[in-house]
């Protein structure tokens, strides 16, 4: 498996010799790959036999006592999930030292985490949801999923509804206002349509609706949210609060994944032309002098390679391929 990448890499997070990749160019290439995260200064991978790698200038390969099925990461930490529910964690420090994080924060096995700046919410065998330490007073067992952004969190349900919590001061939390929520609270404006994948940016958010619609909300000071009518449009707005539908580029195709840096967009379509929306500094788009993007524009073609999944970083962007 191949992971080709573009964007910020002053600390060799991309395993490449420039401080700014300019173009899609394989980066890594491990038989297995599991899950990629990109962070400010690093990257972690999840391989299959390897376990976990740190990229930054100099390669470094985590050991556990126990199987790792999951990772998750910020500018700071890692945290890891192993296959018997624990969760443990390496700080940015000292990454060779992996602690546990206690048991006692919690009543039953943890099958999910996500890692945001500010916060990291574990999901729970029972459907409980921790922001950890604390436990909130939310339950739901059919949650399939949980994003965080920087400083709040998506979960979407197996019937394809979406909660959101957190800080909610740009709109992030798509409830149509700027208040905060400590408890998850259901986005009533995607009720009734089925989503079927969330994004968490830095602070803004994306989801995808079972008929390949792309609906975003939250910061939009970059133009990460696409909402503009055309690239030369500079009156979008800068705060959307509540879920919006956006036109990817091309109206016959439906969006078929999705993923969020800390200030910009990318959106794969069904015939694999990827698209980006917001800032542009790093190159984490195009290779041009733009700094941002107000609305989706055409990236790269991938139709020769075979697409698993597509992933930012804070400022680069990432397409894992066969």
């Amino acid at each position: 498996m191949k992971v080709y990448c573009k964007g910020f890499n002053l600390y060799g997070q991309l395993n490449q010799p420039e401080p700014v990749v300019e173009e899609f160019k394989q980066c890594f290439d491990f038989e297995v790959i599991k899950r990629v995260c990109f962070n400010h200064s690093y990257t972690v991978i999840l391989t299959g036999d390897q376990g976990i790698v740190l990229q930054q200038k100099d390669k470094i390969h985590l050991k556990s006592t126990s199987e790792i099925i999951l990772v998750t990461s910020n500018d700071d930490r890692v945290v890891l999930l192993d296959k018997v529910g624990n969760l443990l964690k390496a700080e940015l420090s000292d990454f060779s030292l992996i602690c546990e994080i206690p048991n006692s924060f919690f009543s039953e096995k943890i099958i999910n985490v996500s890692c945001g700046s500010k916060l990291t919410v574990a999901y729970s065998i029972g459907g409980f949801i921790y922001n950890v330490p604390q436990k909130l007073d939310f339950c739901n067992t059919s949650i399939v999923d949980v994003t965080c952004g920087r400083e709040h969190c998506l979960l979407l349900d197996e019937f394809g509804n979406v909660y959101s919590f957190g800080r909610g001061s740009r709109g992030q939390l798509g409830h149509g206002k700027l208040d905060d929520e400590p408890e998850p609270v259901q986005v009533e404006g995607l009720a009734g349509i089925k989503i079927t994948q969330i994004s968490t940016g830095g602070w803004h958010s994306c989801a995808i609706s079972k008929d390949g619609d792309l609906y975003v909300w939250g910061w939009n000071g970059n133009g990460q949210l696409g909402l503009a009518e055309g690239e030369e449009d500079t009156k979008s707005v800068s705060v959307m609060a509540t879920p919006h539908v956006v036109d990817v580029g091309e109206a016959s195709r439906n969006v078929v994944n999705v993923a969020c840096g800390s200030r910009h967009t990318i959106a794969m379509l069904d015939n694999k032309h990827l698209y980006g929306s917001g800032w542009n500094k790093y190159k984490q788009l195009k290779n041009d002098e733009k700094e941002n993007y107000s609305a989706f524009t055409y990236l790269h073609d991938f139709t020769d390679s075979d697409v698993l999944d597509i992933v930012c970083g804070p400022w680069n962007s990432a397409v894992i391929c066969n």
